[in-house]
């Protein structure tokens, strides 16, 4: 079929459009997702273009965690999408770019894995059941509710598809294809640099595997492929250097491990439990609740239905050697996916993993096994579409029964409707029109609740106004390494206050906290809607001396030295 790669890709379209669907009656009205996250990459996608448009430097900013500010290749900045989507950004706010990144970063997602697949799989059906587990795997839909760095799945299939042929096929000039590897390492690098790092370990497995299993090829196939690997080396050192040399060298870098090991791993129950964005009982809730990591995190359930065709798959297709090393490389992404240990019903038990010896590796012990489960939905779609292929020659009525097991275990995988949303609201102040404008451009704004690990409704504000002020706060990693900026004791008391404990104002907590915020340059502060706001509202109106202004929706005080 001369046009099935475009059908596909408009099929996969629709189907994300339509599993969306709570967005796109108004799509600047909420945002898919929790309401936490998506904050943070709304403001990353209207940052970027902004920042750009000033003429400075997008990879380091001290609009957050100011004075010191932030280094953005450190946090997950999607650099690349964000520039991609400026045009969309400009014309209809941060909040429809996001809706349309995550929309078209699981279509793309499905029609890349469909490209890959048809690299293995002659029929056309069985690639589009591929394509779908994997751009819509319970793993990806899972990501979709707050992490688009993860969520864009686009290089491991492209790594795939060029992989086979820089190492198998090598129909093409070594230095086009290795040129094209490099230049897409370099965009994932800048889309999210946990995907580029995890699939270049994948990758590793994967050859050494292609290596054993045709050890006889090796010799031959060396000089294509050392020639390829070489230009996508270059490529790649040309492109890369200087947001690596911002990383590495730059102003506020971070070293040591950004997130907490053994906690974001696959446990073993998470194969077979539905996760968030499936549809639950009572009793798989409960079940969910107990596993390892966060529910945006839990992204390895394959139902026992795909389990049981994986494993027919496998099986049936041992004999063919795309197959037998796809279902290979899949089990090696599980068992690398269960972290340091083994973990089973939320418990860490004392069986030592492979991932124990892996993350010890500079930058990879920053990754999160659970997140490689994405991968693997890549890997079992291609080993459970080559059923079809064996079908072909049993006749008519083995091919629909191929089909109507495909068709059963997609519906164990389907994503639940309508998918979550979230209003995208603001108080007044900040928006189009409001006395945010009466600060000064640039200016030091301390805004509660203060954004760090805890909340990201700050630099939501931040972004609404069009990043007119500065803040001491945000939730971006630092030096220390720490989400969020160095801590303070106002930090802490704010922090505190919002969590409904009582911070009594005693003449050295006034002290302290004035001493913060002269340290912190802060001109103004501004406490928007929390959970502690009338108890914030009390301890600043103490600290300070004098009332606030309240005005369309928050509090200020327009002159805090």
């Amino acid at each position: 079929m001369r046009y099935a790669s475009w059908l596909a890709l408009a099929l996969y379209v629709l189907l994300a459009f339509g599993v969306f669907a709570t967005v796109w009656g108004d799509p600047a009205a909420s945002w898919l997702g929790d309401s936490k996250d998506p904050k943070l990459f709304i403001w990353y996608l209207g940052w970027i273009p902004h920042d750009l448009a000033q003429g400075h430097n997008p990879l380091i900013t001290d609009y957050l965690s100011y004075p010191a500010g932030v280094n953005l290749m450190w946090n997950s900045s999607i650099l690349f999408p964000a520039v991609v989507l400026w045009p969309v950004t400009a014309w209809f706010g941060p909040v429809v770019s996001y809706n349309l990144l995550i929309t078209a970063s699981v279509a793309v997602s499905a029609w890349l894995g469909f490209l890959a697949a048809r690299r293995f799989v002659d029929s056309v059906p069985a690639c589009l059941f591929a394509g779908f587990l994997y751009g819509f795997s319970p793993g990806i839909m899972a990501q979709a509710t707050g992490h688009p760095h993860a969520l864009i799945a686009f290089f491991p299939p492209v790594a795939l598809i060029l992989g086979h042929e820089i190492l198998v096929t090598q129909r093409h000039r070594p230095a086009l294809v290795g040129g094209l590897a490099g230049l897409a390492s370099a965009m994932q690098l800048l889309t999210g640099e946990e995907v580029l790092a995890t699939t270049a370990l994948i990758a590793i497995f994967g050859v050494v595997a292609l290596a054993l299993l045709h050890r006889n090829a090796v010799r031959a196939k060396l000089p294509h492929a050392a020639r390829a690997l070489g230009a996508a080396a270059l490529t790649f050192a040309v492109l890369a250097a200087y947001p690596l040399a911002v990383q590495f060298f730059g102003p506020q870098r971070v070293s040591g491990n950004v997130q907490t090991p053994d906690v974001y791993v696959t446990d073993l129950l998470s194969l077979i439990v539905p996760n968030h964005v499936l549809l639950q009982s009572s009793i798989t809730s409960q079940i969910a609740g107990h596993l390892a990591g966060n529910r945006t995190e839990d992204d390895a359930y394959f139902s026992v239905p795909l389990l049981i065709l994986f494993g027919i798959g496998a099986v049936a297709g041992w004999r063919r050697p795309a197959i037998r090393w796809s279902a290979l490389t899949t089990l090696g992404i599980f068992i690398l996916s269960l972290g340091p240990h083994l973990h089973v019903f939320g418990q860490v038990t004392p069986i030592v993993l492979p991932w124990a010896a892996i993350g010890r590796l500079p930058l990879i012990g920053s990754a999160l096994p659970s997140r490689l489960m994405l991968a693997a939905f890549l890997g079992a779609g291609i080993v459970v579409a080559g059923i079809w292929d064996r079908t072909v020659s049993l006749g008519p009525r083995m091919r629909l029964a191929a089909g109507i097991l495909l068709v059963l275990s997609l519906a164990t995988v389907f994503p639940a409707l309508p998918a979550t949303s979230t209003r995208a609201e603001a108080p007044g102040f900040f928006q189009a029109g409001g006395q945010v404008s009466d600060i000064p451009v640039g200016a030091v704004v301390l805004v509660t609740p203060f954004s760090s690990r805890q909340s990201t409704d700050a630099m939501y504000w931040q972004a609404v106004a069009d990043y007119s002020f500065r803040m001491p706060e945000g939730d971006a990693f630092t030096p220390g390494p720490y989400l969020g900026p160095h801590p303070t004791h106002l930090q802490a008391s704010l922090d505190a206050l919002d969590q409904g404990h009582d911070v009594p104002v005693s003449a050295v907590e006034r002290q302290r906290a004035l001493a913060d915020l002269a340290a912190l340059r802060v001109l103004a502060i501004v406490a928007g809607p929390s959970p502690g706001h009338d108890a914030i509202v009390r301890y600043l109106t103490q600290v300070l001396g004098s009332s606030p202004v309240q005005t369309e929706g928050v509090a200020v005080w327009w002159s805090v030295g």
